[in-house]
């Protein structure tokens, strides 16, 4: 019936949020982050896969993290703390960096559920196009992009095959954000694969990429030199537990066999597009809240046995 648990539990440290955040910020929002010097040294110290350092960019981004965004900072905090451990798990199994876990945020400021107007869905902002080639169905019933478990299967696998191309971070992550095709018209003109000299040939959105993950990656790791406090989650998603069920779901007999009502089974499987989902050879994650499995468990061993 089901396989892979995976606790959403705590982790050890949590990051912020790239939405809402201009590109561009006026010499008047940028204003003094608190104890600079320091927060130069403690980036030195990271152990970032990207090789960018401290910049006019990431003191833009922090300035928004660590002042005037810091209701948005710990709303993402908390919610690091149900997402977080699920995107490591995936890195550490395909052999990737574990400070990638910090991507999402720049992405989708860790919301499941969130689409953006150019069609990207889900923690990692995959279009529809993309998801698909890695295996994710996309569909009016299912939409795997914004089932966390899957869509960070699906995004570890996009950047291995990123960095096997281009060899290192930098650039892999800059292929993230605007596409292979972009990336290789920009090293066309550039004449190089020297980070440095193709980001001026990026889109402008791209050009800030590498210093929002980096922001994004100091408040995670140091938030709390910044008197930050996590916003505790929904306890409903933090109590939670995900596992694959190869057979038919069906959110109305999930809902009379725990008592969950249908809105707290669509809120934790923000990829159900409707009420009952067909069965798949590969299986399709279902998130319960703890306690709910064991009635659902016995509901099936009891349809199991039954002559």
């Amino acid at each position: 019936m089901a396989a892979a648990w995976l606790a959403l539990g705590q982790v050890q440290a949590a990051v912020t949020t790239s939405e809402g955040i201009p590109l561009f910020l006026s010499a008047n929002e940028l204003g003094s982050l608190p104890d600079e010097a320091e927060i130069k040294f403690r980036i030195s110290m990271m152990r970032s896969p990207i090789t960018t350092g401290y910049d006019a960019d990431v003191r833009a981004y922090l300035n928004r993290y660590l002042s005037y965004g810091i209701r948005d900072t710990e709303g993402i905090l908390g919610r690091a703390m149900v997402y977080l451990p699920v995107i490591e798990h995936y890195l550490e199994m395909n052999g990737l960096p574990t400070q990638l876990k910090y991507l999402p945020i720049v992405e989708s400021a860790l919301v499941p559920h969130t689409s953006s107007t150019q069609g990207a869905a889900g923690l990692w902002q995959l279009v529809p196009e993309t998801a698909r080639s890695l295996g994710l169905v996309v569909n009016s019933i299912l939409d795997e992009r914004k089932d966390p478990n899957r869509a960070t299967e699906a995004a570890a696998k996009y950047l291995k095959r990123l960095h096997k191309k281009y060899g290192n971070w930098n650039l892999a992550l800059v292929a993230y954000n605007c596409g292979p095709g972009r990336l290789n018209k920009a090293i066309e003109k550039a004449g190089c694969k020297n980070y440095d000299e193709i980001k001026h040939h990026l889109p402008k959105e791209t050009q800030t990429y590498l210093a929002r993950y980096l922001a994004a990656a100091y408040v995670a790791t140091y938030f709390h030199h910044h008197d930050l406090a996590p916003a505790l989650p929904d306890p409903t998603l933090l109590n939670a537990m995900a596992a694959r069920v190869y057979g038919t779901i069906s959110l109305q007999k999930i809902s009379k066999i725990t008592g969950l009502s249908l809105s707290t089974l669509r809120y934790l499987n923000p990829g159900y597009l409707a009420d009952k989902l067909p069965a798949k050879l590969e299986g399709t994650f279902l998130t319960l809240p703890k306690s709910a499995w064991v009635p659902y468990l016995e509901a099936l061993n009891r349809t199991a046995l039954r002559p």
